[in-house]
């Protein structure tokens, strides 16, 4: 089976239309690359059969499958806000609201790279050699997915919505996004998978942001995929001097899903916040993987994840925060809070220090625990029905996470799943 896995892939690979110099890394890779197995210490938690189990066929551009009205049905910016949509990874200009304030240049992956875009060259330089199997598959696709670069500082919002649908199956998108912000310029960036019909495939995503000095950049992210897709994310961000990223991440659906953050300051003062919020329930399983480089002085993050498991739901949290020798005064926190509704569910989580500066504040905890009985018994003391009292709790639980998005449309809408999704779990309890 894993030599006709890789097999399939590098077929793939060979047969895909070049489109950029990095395919060629990313073909290597998959000759050279083993598949994801529980020996190695970023997969030794993580169930592999749903990905591994199945041959995906590399998505192809679909035109008609959409109208207007889906996607705004989908939307949480207004209709005259830009919204970018990626149908199965490839960028569909159709279906998509086109920038018309200055500052803001949106591409087709494809044109971006023929026509020599402004920064192009940086492509698959944060990714660089593709660790695992599937981002050297990503790479050696490469060619679908868009390119955003912003020179002011944008008072509207960007929507980037992903959509995975298709009348095939077992489909596998592979869609690369390149955001460049340039000096003292600013972007909120709203990105949502959205859930639009109950096919089975794969979203195998990769994204480079590059914050130049004095750069920020808003960016919450809303996974919510059909509960028969697979979802694997690669987040790459690089900071350069005085950049401010606050990036928020909620995964809700997905039977499969798995977000990879990396993480470089390139230049002092740089500030950094990661958020993340799971939910998983049966036959689900969500994993966070966080790799935090401090390796210049005077830059700071903050690292605050958590989530809700019940039924046989599994989550898996892998973070890790490096401090190099010469990253003196670096302020780092990392945390991970879990609640767990039953006794089969699930969660391996697993923070990590490296420190080798001297000067230096870091700290990193987490918890695991149940509903706590005395607040229940507060809020039933009051009248509260149990079921109600208990929705509750795991909706303030979530909600100062969830706030961390700065965009109220999104909020609501994430708080309106996970209301959906555990009302019928605290019914039971």
């Amino acid at each position: 089976m894993s030599a006709a896995l890789l097999d399939h892939y590098q077929t793939l690979a060979a047969t895909a239309p070049k489109a950029h110099v990095y395919q060629a890394v990313g073909q290597q890779r998959l000759s050279l690359v083993e598949l994801p197995n529980r020996k190695q210490e970023a997969w030794r938690y993580t169930p592999l059969a749903p990905v591994l189990d199945y041959q995906f066929a590399a998505a192809s551009r679909e035109d008609g499958l959409l109208v207007p009205e889906d996607v705004a049905a989908l939307r949480v910016t207004p209709t005259d806000h830009v919204c970018i949509v990626l149908l199965n990874g490839f960028f569909m200009p159709e279906l998509s609201t086109l920038p018309v304030q200055a500052g803001l240049e949106v591409l087709d992956l494809a044109q971006a790279i023929q026509t020599s875009a402004a920064g192009i060259e940086r492509l698959g330089s944060l990714s660089g050699e593709c660790l695992h199997l599937f981002g050297a598959v990503n790479a050696a696709l490469t060619g679908a997915g868009v390119y955003l670069r912003v020179t002011e500082k944008l008072t509207q919002p960007v929507e980037l919505l992903h959509i995975n649908y298709s009348f095939d199956s077992e489909v596998l998108s592979n869609p690369r996004v390149l955001v460049q912000v340039e000096a003292n310029a600013n972007l909120t960036l709203l990105e949502q998978h959205a859930q639009f019909a109950d096919v089975l495939g794969m979203h195998n995503g990769v994204t480079e942001i590059f914050l130049s000095e004095g750069a920020e950049l808003i960016h919450p992210r809303l996974q919510n995929d059909s509960l028969r897709t697979r979802h694997l994310s690669s987040l790459h961000v690089q900071q350069a001097a005085s950049s401010v990223y606050k990036g928020t991440t909620l995964a809700l659906g997905s039977a499969w899903s798995r977000t990879e953050f990396h993480l470089d300051f390139s230049g002092g003062h740089a500030h950094c916040e990661l958020n993340g919020f799971y939910l998983a329930g049966d036959q689900q399983m969500q994993s966070m993987h966080l790799d935090v480089l401090h390796s210049v002085p005077d830059c700071s993050s903050r690292e605050a994840f958590k989530g809700i498991l019940y039924g046989q739901g599994k989550a898996v949290f892998d973070g890790n925060i490096l401090v190099k020798k010469d990253a003196q005064k670096t302020d780092a926190r990392l945390s991970n809070d879990n609640l767990l509704l039953s006794r089969d569910s699930e969660i391996d989580t697993k923070p990590r220090l490296e420190i080798y500066a001297d000067d230096v504040q870091c700290s990193h905890g987490t918890t695991v625990g149940q509903i706590d009985p005395e607040m229940l018994f507060y809020l039933r003391a009051r009248g509260i029905p149990k079921a109600a009292a208990t929705s509750m709790i795991c909706q303030g639980f979530a909600a100062e996470l969830i706030a961390h998005c700065d965009y109220p449309a999104l909020e609501t809408k994430a708080l309106s799943i996970l209301q959906e999704r555990l009302a019928p779990v605290a019914a039971n309890l």
